[in-house]
């Protein structure tokens, strides 16, 4: 997938950093979600996103752009106790545990949700 013009700053920041993207996806977390922005995502409408999901080797960004400056909330994933679909049917779910926390991440696309979990599940967590 070509990543979105709008994830340009954050990319060009990430690559500056050596972080290179694995994944890019568009993504909703769960407590900044709307009910319109909750249809959006089950519709699968990509060109509405509203944010957007980036995995690196170390990291999992959460990136909402906006006009002058993008919000980035950054999990390590090492600090990823687990990973499990929440709602695998009805709307592309997957819940996140880091430690005690948990948080529901919203796929407008099923294949995004599975290659996101198969990547944290089986690939990062093989001692």
């Amino acid at each position: 997938m070509e990543p979105p013009k709008r994830l340009e700053r954050i990319l060009k920041r990430l690559a500056a950093e050596g972080e290179a993207a694995v994944i890019i996806c568009p993504a909703l977390l769960k407590r900044y979600a709307s009910e319109r922005m909750l249809a959006i995502a089950r519709m699968g409408m990509l060109d509405k996103a509203f944010s957007y999901l980036i995995v690196t080797k170390k990291n999992v960004h959460f990136v909402r752009p906006g006009m002058l400056w993008d919000k980035v909330e950054t999990v390590p994933l090492e600090k990823i106790s687990d990973v499990v679909y929440a709602q695998e049917f009805l709307h592309n779910t997957i819940r996140l545990k880091v430690n005690e926390a948990t948080e529901n991440i919203i796929f407008y696309d099923e294949s995004d949700g599975i290659n996101f979990y198969r990547y944290v599940k089986f690939k990062q967590w093989k001692s």
